[in-house]
């Protein structure tokens, strides 16, 4: 939840991505990050490899995910566009 707040309100970010299966923690019932995120209209990206190859700042993500009717979430083609150095 500190975390959240913290890359919500303090640092701004656009979107939240973690290479875990949530961005809550496993057992949660209260999906505090989820609402925390959502409340601020920032989107989670879940199970993304390789974000550890990304600069802190300046790249742009690119998250093409599968329409599902009637779903809250599905599948994604992510792709991260970094500046050259």
């Amino acid at each position: 939840e500190e975390s959240a707040l913290y890359l919500v309100e303090t640092r701004q970010v656009s979107i939240l991505g973690i290479d875990t299966a949530s961005i809550d923690y496993g057992p949660s019932t209260d999906f505090i990050v989820h609402r925390i995120a959502c409340d601020a209209n920032v989107p989670g990206l879940e199970n993304v490899a390789n974000l550890d190859l990304l600069p802190a700042t300046g790249s742009w993500i690119i998250a093409l995910p599968m329409k599902i009717e009637g779903g809250s979430g599905g599948p994604a083609r992510i792709v991260a566009l970094v500046p050259r150095n």
